[in-house]
């Protein structure tokens, strides 16, 4: 059986495949997140500013018609850029995207402070070094770097990318895999 290619360059087999095994396959990692951006360019040098580097500039790429599909949407067209943390198959990676095709939505007209937050934490080697850097680069912080060692964090400290995402960086004590919390109070 050879696979046949269509005009969207999406590939469909002449024979259905057979049913696969439930054990013959499992999710690795997560591959990238979306970060949506009213304004590619400016959104991009905050992204490389803190660190990202750009693995695959798509901003002038026109999409296939499977990528809308994909999403179960009538169209989808954007500028972007595939963004990591190192080059490594399993790095973190980051998909700016300013939508042309359908557009963002509005911004809300309630504050920024009492929305519910977009959070991306990036584990950080030298959360207060970083913050020294970034802050005389020109990255506006919610605060100082803050440590909380009950909870295995050495330091932690915010800022707002130009669209209002938080990006945390966090600096765990070695060997914490995620912030200890068997000594805060619990809800009934």
């Amino acid at each position: 059986m050879s696979p046949l290619v269509n005009d969207e360059g999406t590939t469909r087999a002449t024979e259905p495949a057979p049913t696969p095994e439930p054990d013959t396959w499992s999710i690795q990692s997560i591959f990238h997140f979306t970060v949506n951006a009213t304004n590619f360019e400016r959104s991009l040098d905050f992204y490389t500013t803190i660190g990202f580097k750009v693995l695959r500039d798509n901003r002038d790429v026109v999409w296939p018609r499977m990528v809308a599909r994909n999403f179960g949407m009538p169209a989808a067209q954007g500028r972007g850029a595939l963004l990591g943390i190192g080059d490594g198959e399993l790095h973190t990676r980051l998909d700016l995207i300013e939508w042309l095709e359908p557009t963002l939505d509005p911004p809300s007209d309630i504050p920024i402070a009492l929305r519910v937050p977009r959070v991306i934490a990036l584990r950080t080697r030298n959360v207060r070094a970083a913050y020294a850097d970034l802050s005389a680069r020109g990255i506006e912080f919610m605060s100082e770097p803050l440590s909380a060692e009950i909870a295995g964090i050495v330091a932690v400290c915010s800022c707002r990318d130009p669209d209002g995402v938080i990006v945390e960086f966090i600096e765990y004590a070695e060997g914490v895999l995620g912030s200890r919390i068997d000594h805060l109070d619990r809800r009934p």
